[in-house]
């Protein structure tokens, strides 16, 4: 395989206008963006430009764990492509527009800078989070989650309450963490819920602007921050979770009947944090970084449902024939009864 040199990779792309620009914005502190990692992927190679700018720091090494015969990481992103693999994609993308301040346009661009156009791009993996700031950290956290979908009690990673795995890696795995910890900030209470979603299935896949489009009704589906105060103290579900530690064990551990008279209580209906409209809301701001991008967003699913629920449309023409009015308020006239004024029937006549 080829893997290329990190300095020499950066020395080089940095001298590219389209990373310039991405390196000298600098995103304000309060940078909202609710995906902490993208793959993607795409069913053709690079572009011939790219790789002819990047082949001077390409050198050759024995790894045969890796999946690509060709593997670049640069600060912003890396790329894999040429996979052994030939069921896999071309090329596999990956960024973090988080960590990086990535906006919407800037994730289009890099994908542009590597594949040419971001028209062949699709979204392979997606990492969602909500952020928690200073009121619950990731120990208090496993104490009121709920994973509806995992059916196996919470991993307490390295046992230091800290960071808890709910499901396997390969498929919606999610991860409540201390991000304070992980970034190195003492007296911080900053609590990260992240939910890894992977399209495994390449027909089922959107293009990365379907994804960017996506108002995201399914994010964080079936997760519920339980408002455990709302329970009194001798009951039972307290007492399972003082025994098991977690939520999710406590309540997997009751019988059918208890499960379903709990999902009804105000502590389930009621949580104390809806992590669907924060998310939600977390990507409306970050989409309103891109104002075109952002514009499309907003309104994607009404031109959606006027397509007949097509993505795509071909030959199709409209003409807006333009009308001089030279009156622009509305006729009215008196009416006798309980309505004062009522509008003119014939007011266009006037027109």
């Amino acid at each position: 395989m080829f893997l290329y040199n990190r300095h020499r990779i950066t020395k080089i792309l940095n001298t590219i206008p389209v990373i310039q620009s991405l390196l000298s914005v600098r995103a304000g502190e309060n940078f909202i963006c609710p995906y902490d990692k993208l793959i993607i992927g795409a069913v053709v190679l690079p572009q011939q430009p790219f790789i002819d700018l990047v082949r001077p720091a390409s050198f050759h090494a024995d790894d045969d764990d890796s999946f690509y015969q060709n593997k670049l990481i640069h600060d912003l992103f890396s790329v894999q492509w040429s996979p052994m693999n030939s069921l896999a994609p071309a090329t596999s993308i990956m960024l973090n527009p988080w960590k990086h301040r990535l906006t919407p346009d800037a994730v289009l661009a890099l994908v542009d800078l590597v594949l040419g156009n971001h028209y062949d791009a699709y979204i392979v993996k997606s990492d969602d989070k909500v952020d928690c700031l200073q009121f619950i950290t990731s120990e208090e956290l496993s104490k009121r989650l709920y994973v509806g979908y995992q059916k196996k009690p919470p991993q307490d990673y390295r046992n230091l309450g800290q960071t808890f795995l709910y499901g396997k890696r390969g498929w919606q795995q999610v991860k409540n963490y201390d991000k304070a910890e992980e970034q190195g900030l003492a007296d911080v209470t900053w609590t990260r819920i992240e939910r890894t979603r992977r399209q495994k299935d390449k027909h089922t896949r959107k293009t990365l602007l379907q994804f960017l489009f996506d108002e995201r009704a399914d994010a964080m589906k079936h997760m519920i921050v339980v408002d455990t105060d709302k329970f009194r103290g001798r009951d039972k579900i307290i007492r399972r979770i003082k025994k098991y530690g977690t939520f999710q064990e406590a309540f997997m551990s009751l019988d059918a009947n208890k499960k379903r008279r709990l999902r009804v209580h105000e502590a389930f209906r009621r949580p104390i944090i809806d992590l669907g409209s924060t998310f939600r809301s977390d990507l409306d701001k970050w989409m309103a970084h891109s104002p075109k991008l952002y514009f499309m967003f907003r309104n994607y699913v009404v031109l959606k449902a006027s397509w007949s629920g097509k993505d795509n449309i071909s030959f199709r023409e409209v003409r807006v024939n333009p009308i001089n009015l030279h009156h622009t308020w509305i006729p009215a006239e008196q009416h006798v009864g309980k309505e004062r004024y009522r509008l003119r029937q014939s007011y266009f006549t006037d027109v």
